[in-house]
């Protein structure tokens, strides 16, 4: 085999190119690894299914079909290319180096490889034509962002292209392979003069070769490093948006800081979202907040945590030895000042964080499983329980929940006062019940809540559910002062309702509040008490079904439309139940709101913004109000007693008194005998 000045040159570009990828990878990875120690979430094989269908499958980046089509065309397109980007990567060693002694394999790949050439220069055109011609507002960024998406996707076009020219010079220049089958290269080759085709082929496969080269090793300098990490991210994500917040062990003496006031206070995860956001804008573009002009922009949370630990990250992989071309030293006055500036409050917006309502709905969006919420919660943390700095309206929320058990500063005593004639069992003085009804803070003091509590105990009663409530020993699960950041407070509101499920044996769990029943079912675990829970929906759905409650069908049709509560849907995918009794009782003409599902849009309640106030833009529950009245229904169905709050206050913020707003339980009750 004769080796030309070709492979010689290539022989010592290669190893080079590599060497200076590794190291930055290698430096990558440290700088990653400067966050907190995470547990894997999953078994190996559970990633494994997830990175083939997210990642490899590209499913959530078609919750939006015209950009998920163009991406998917040049991600798929990408793997393809991988067969033919080695083939002349080894043709650099071995000049003679082909993969067509895979026979009929090879004719399959090279056909794949030469259309999916022109999907991709399809897609790269489409791409530019969306962010530069169209400007879709969410892929719309700094002059550097935009600046780095034309070298992109210009590296992209270039390779593509690269690969189309040396594959027709070449069949001119050469006998094509007897598997080859390239129609688009035979095509072009026409195009070619045979005497000069070979001086074509040689200057394009050195095109191919070092743009690709240049491309792997600038991609770690750029926004589009994820993709490097986005699959790690997938691998290490969920398929489903978390449902839980992360327990902080405080028995434990080493604990010293809680929450997160610096970046390296986040975990390893939080920090490769940061490396690992394709800053594509789809969660910015469905956040309640953002959408009614507040300040919050969930993709600048996730970029703000990149941009702090590439400020810092270097002197403090640098000063921990873990750089191999520099010395450990101390840090530089440079250093120092870039230290001394606050992560929260100079590169994350304070008032952004106070923002979230914790829907969901960003990590819902994101294609690469990156966590929001978790990251916004953990910060929150730091502010509350290290720097004592948080929405002075919260200072009341917090007491409330601390003297009184519930947030709004309600006695204890009167926390049963909503069953005042029903015969409800107290489970201190009835034992030996099936279900615990946990009515929840709303359900037990809140107008609205008491009457859902009081039409579902109705329904119980009337399928003969053999149930019991805490009454005044019920407390808050913990939700409002988590999701605001007191941890310290939610431990130990946790802690002691533990004790008093223990305490009564319970087993089966029933709540009309999502964010009880999110808490109960899917955050109680972590604290050693993990009984069966359910939804209100779904066993009235049960009920239903098994024909425990009798139900008549009124003359009349209304028209009704249904709002998708946050906890229940995102958190813990529960849309069919509710949508089945809706169909199953009364006779309503059923209207999905424009938001809908998954896709549904927040009421403003949750994140403890029940408990704060909205200063800036348009309040989030407006917003919400006027989509579902833009269905021209007569009823909105709700199964969140903080939902139904939020609705019927921007019902009467708009002066609208015709529509009414009704949980689930409430058009049941008014169904049946």
């Amino acid at each position: 085999m004769e080796f030309t000045l070709k492979n010689i040159l290539f022989i010592l570009i290669f190893p080079c190119s590599i060497s200076f990828l590794y190291y930055s990878l290698y430096r990558l990875y440290f700088t990653i690894n400067l966050g907190k120690p995470e547990k894997n979430r999953h078994s190996f094989w559970q990633n494994v299914y997830r990175l083939f269908k997210i990642a490899i499958g590209q499913t959530k980046i078609f919750r939006d079909k015209k950009a998920g089509l163009v991406h998917a065309s040049i991600f798929w397109g990408f793997l393809i290319f991988l067969f033919s980007a080695s083939e002349s990567v080894l043709q650099g060693f071995l000049p003679s180096f082909s993969w067509d002694f895979l026979g009929y394999l090879y004719s399959v790949i090279t056909l794949l490889t030469d259309i999916i050439a022109v999907a991709i220069v399809i897609a790269i055109l489409t791409a530019f034509y969306r962010r530069y011609i169209m400007k879709v507002p969410r892929l719309q960024g700094s002059s550097m962002e935009s600046l780095d998406a034309v070298l992109v996707l210009s590296f992209i076009f270039i390779i593509t292209v690269s690969l189309i020219w040396q594959n027709a010079s070449h069949i001119i220049a050469h006998s094509n392979e007897e598997f080859a089958i390239r129609p688009v290269s035979v095509y072009l080759s026409q195009f070619f003069n045979p005497a000069t085709a070979n001086t074509h082929y040689e200057w394009a496969w050195w095109f191919h070769i070092l743009t690709i080269l240049v491309f792997v090793n600038y991609l770690p300098f750029s926004k589009h490093l994820h993709v490097y990490t986005s699959m790690i991210s997938v691998f290490f994500g969920n398929e489903n948006i978390p449902n839980k917040l992360n327990a902080i062990n405080f028995e434990d003496e080493n604990n010293e800081k809680f929450g997160a006031t610096e970046v390296t206070d986040l975990t390893w995860r939080a920090i490769l979202d940061g490396y690992s956001c394709t800053h594509c804008g789809r969660c910015t573009s469905v956040c309640p907040a953002n959408l009614t002009g507040k300040v919050l922009d969930p993709r600048a949370i996730i970029v703000g945590i990149r941009t702090r630990i590439e400020e810092i990250g270097p002197a403090l992989i640098r000063y921990k030895g873990q750089d191999p071309l520099l010395d450990q030293s101390e840090f530089t006055d440079g250093e120092q000042e870039i230290f001394n500036k606050k992560f929260i409050g100079e590169i994350e917006n304070y008032d952004a964080l106070w923002q979230c309502t914790t829907c969901g709905a960003c990590m819902q969006e994101c294609p690469v499983t990156i966590e929001h919420v978790p990251s916004i919660i953990e910060m929150r943390r730091g502010l509350v329980m290290m720097e004592s700095e948080f929405p002075p309206l919260l200072q009341n929320t917090f007491g409330n929940l601390e003297n009184s058990g519930n947030p709004w500063g309600f006695s204890p005593a009167e926390r049963v006062d909503w069953a005042e004639g029903l015969d409800v069992k107290i489970a201190a003085e009835n034992p030996d019940f099936e279900y615990l009804f946990w009515v929840g803070c709303a359900g037990s003091f809140d107008d609205t809540g008491k009457r859902v509590s009081v039409a579902f105990t109705k329904l119980m009663q009337q399928a003969g559910v053999n149930f019991a409530i805490l009454g005044n020993e019920e407390s808050c699960n913990g939700d409002p002062a988590r999701r605001a950041g007191n941890e310290y407070l939610a431990d130990m509101m946790i802690k002691n309702n533990v004790e008093i499920l223990k305490q009564y044996n319970v087993k089966k769990v029933i709540t009309t509040c999502p964010h009880c029943f999110n808490a109960i079912k899917n955050e109680y675990p972590d604290f050693d008490f993990a009984p069966e829970v359910m939804h209100h929906t779904e066993f009235l759905d049960k009920l239903i079904t098994e024909g425990k409650i009798n139900l008549v069908k009124p003359d009349i049709k209304k028209r009704l439309t249904y709002h998708d509560s946050c906890y229940l849907g995102r958190y813990n995918q529960i849309y069919d139940e509710p949508r089945d009794i809706i169909q199953n009782v009364g006779n309503y003409e059923f209207t999905e709101a424009g938001r809908n599902k998954d896709k549904g849009l927040c009421c403003g309640a949750g994140g403890a913004q029940m408990f704060m106030e909205e200063t800036e833009g348009k309040r989030v529950n407006i917003e919400r109000t006027e989509e579902l009245l833009s269905t021209n229904s007569e009823l909105i169905g709700v199964n969140c007693p903080f939902c139904h709050i939020m609705i019927s206050d921007g019902l009467k913020a708009m002066d609208n008194e015709q529509v009414k707003v009704k949980d689930i339980a409430e058009l049941v009750l008014e169904n049946s005998k």
